[in-house]
């Protein structure tokens, strides 16, 4: 474990380490400049009109994720054995492009809300 762990509010939490980001260096760079690219889309406010408000402090927890993202040497990620498990895909909304917390709510918070 790379002993960096990411806890957002709500269901999100995971560590970098547990992630699979390649078998090569090649693949872990790639990998790697794949997220923070994702974190600088978000950040430039991508598809936020579709939330439905105003995020207080996405900016700010945006900007501290990918300072953690960019320290994060992916050489020395251990995935967890077997990846996600199978009920990992139900809990994505389709329509939203978001994972829920399934099972703890009924199903995508934007559909519910």
């Amino acid at each position: 474990m790379c002993g960096v762990r990411w806890r957002g509010l709500g269901a999100v939490g995971f560590d970098l380490g547990e992630l699979d980001w390649g078998g090569c260096a090649e693949e872990r760079g790639r990998a790697k400049d794949f997220v923070l690219g994702v974190v600088d889309l978000a950040a430039r406010r991508h598809r936020w009109d579709e939330l439905g408000y105003e995020p207080p402090y996405a900016q700010t927890y945006l900007r501290r994720f990918r300072e953690i993202v960019a320290a994060f040497d992916p050489a020395d990620a251990r995935p967890v054995p077997g990846g996600l498990p199978a009920e990992g895909a139900a809990a994505c909304c389709v329509r939203h492009r978001v994972l829920s917390a399934l099972p703890l709510w009924e199903g995508c918070v934007f559909c519910h809300r």
